[in-house]
């Protein structure tokens, strides 16, 4: 299962962060980056304390060693900064596209195949053969996925890693297994997607068999081509990765820094603005070992993170969970199809909506504490018990009547003039009506005589829900 780390900022109140709340970020260890370079720390440490134990117990390397060490150190500390800049961002970008335009994409669109299928393949005669059909082009539309997955993940036994697997869980029938692992050799995963092409068409062409019109047909190729597309760049990534002398070249130089940084400890004092004793004299310190171990997480750490990005179909602790993903995807689209679950609802059903006004009409508004704090925590000493406010459903409530009574005002005024209009079109040789009054515009008497609501502090204001 994937790691799902917490937010590394915690709130105190409501405007404040706690302190030193990103520690919490280096409480996981499992597949941190502690975890991958304790070993290796540790080597180079030990590494390093023999070198600062040689130069202080034993006797002084020679000067041409330690002045080549420091040379080292000062020309690739500004190059090894563009180089993992550059580097980090090359397989960054891979990593982003398979995440969002592979993954995420060829995803979003097996939904929108299922969202359509939903919408627009029916048959009111025979409902049963309708809610089949999607759920054989959805099936259809997630065996990619596993194929997928068959060709890319070679590291680790998983669900998917071979059709007769896909055939035991139901995702492919054996007849299908047995077709796409011996009777195709190449761009097995574009068959069943194929397959869905070719079964709308014949649909199509049946007389519009189950809603299936031109422009329905059009609607799902598109989206079926759009997936094979992103499913494709899946597959490019794995067959063209990064080349491999770029690889060696920013191994190379950050290996070699490492390197020189461990044979310059206890005479790290070379490297900074001192006067001619002290850098005749070296920095003999075993506080040097806390420079090596602060360089190697840095550069060593900053590389591991480039390698980590580098292969996106890496099998590992924090790493995307690709059996839940395919399994979530094949029982979410087969959900949206299914008729009985989702029970999509009739043309009668309008009548049942309620309208404003109406008595099962409920839109309740919702308050916010927008209000801030000047001391942590203040507002829950100062706010005013909950008994002493109204409550926010007892204002809904008069929201709604105060709404009613204008609304059946204005509907009354509407029945008398369309009972004048009546009589003048029924009796037109009647005795004209009375004449009209003009009615009174009494809004101001109104408000006058409505009691004011008492204007209420910040502090007794009504509070968000949920406080």
């Amino acid at each position: 299962m994937t790691i799902l780390y917490r937010d590394p900022v915690a709130t105190f109140g409501k405007d404040y962060v706690f302190p030193l709340s990103w520690l919490r970020l280096f409480l996981h260890w499992h597949g941190s980056l502690p975890q991958r370079l304790l070993l290796e720390v540790v080597l180079w440490t030990g590494a390093a304390s023999v070198v600062i134990a040689t130069k202080a117990y034993v006797g002084a390397w020679p000067a041409p060693i330690i002045h080549v060490c420091a040379a080292l150190v000062s020309i690739l500390s500004s190059i090894l900064t563009f180089m993992l800049g550059f580097y980090t961002s090359t397989v960054y970008s891979r990593w982003w596209t398979t995440r969002t335009g592979a993954h995420g994409g060829a995803q979003l669109e097996a939904y929108n195949i299922a969202m359509q299928l939903t919408q627009c393949i029916y048959d009111d005669e025979d409902p049963v053969a309708a809610s089949r059909l999607k759920q054989l082009l959805m099936r259809w539309c997630c065996i990619p996925f596993g194929m997928l997955l068959r060709a890319v993940y070679t590291d680790k036994p998983h669900v998917y890693s071979t059709l007769d697997s896909m055939a035991r869980i139901g995702l492919a029938t054996p007849v299908e297994a047995d077709k796409l692992d011996h009777e195709i050799d190449r761009s097995t995963y574009t068959q069943p997607i194929m397959w869905m092409g070719h079964l709308l068409t014949r649909l199509r062409e049946d007389g519009h068999r189950f809603g299936v019109t031109e422009w329905m047909h059009y609607l799902f190729i598109q989206e079926m081509c759009s997936m094979r597309g992103d499913l494709g760049w899946m597959f490019t990534f794995w067959m063209v990765p990064v080349p491999l002398i770029y690889k060696q070249l920013v191994n190379a130089a950050v290996r070699v820094y490492v390197i020189a940084i461990v044979l310059l400890a206890g005479d790290l004092g070379l490297l900074l603005s001192l006067g001619d004793e002290a850098k005749a004299q070296g920095n003999l310190r075993w506080v040097d070992l806390l420079f090596v171990v602060v360089i190697f997480f840095v550069y060593v750490g900053w590389l591991h993170v480039a390698e980590e990005l580098a292969n996106p179909y890496r099998i590992s602790p924090d790493g995307l969970d690709y059996d839940d993903y395919v399994s979530s995807l094949r029982v979410d689209v087969a959900t949206m199809v299914d008729d009985h679950r989702v029970r999509l609802p009739t043309v009668e059903s309008i009548a049942n909506e309620p309208l404003p006004g109406d008595s099962d009409w409920n839109a309740p508004t919702l308050w916010r504490d927008h209000t801030h704090e000047w001391l942590p925590g203040l507002h829950q000493w100062t706010r005013q018990p909950p008994g002493k406010l109204p409550r926010p459903r007892q204002l809904v409530r008069e929201f709604y009547d105060t709404f009613r009574e204008h609304r059946l005002e204005e509907l009354e005024q509407l029945g008398d003039h369309a009972r004048a209009a009546l009589h003048r079109v029924v009796h037109p040789l009647a005795e004209p009506p009375p004449a009209e009054v003009e009615p009174v515009d009494d809004t101001r008497l109104r408000e006058a005589q409505r009691p004011r609501r008492r204007r209420r502090r910040p502090w007794q204001r009504i509070p968000y829900l949920g406080m």
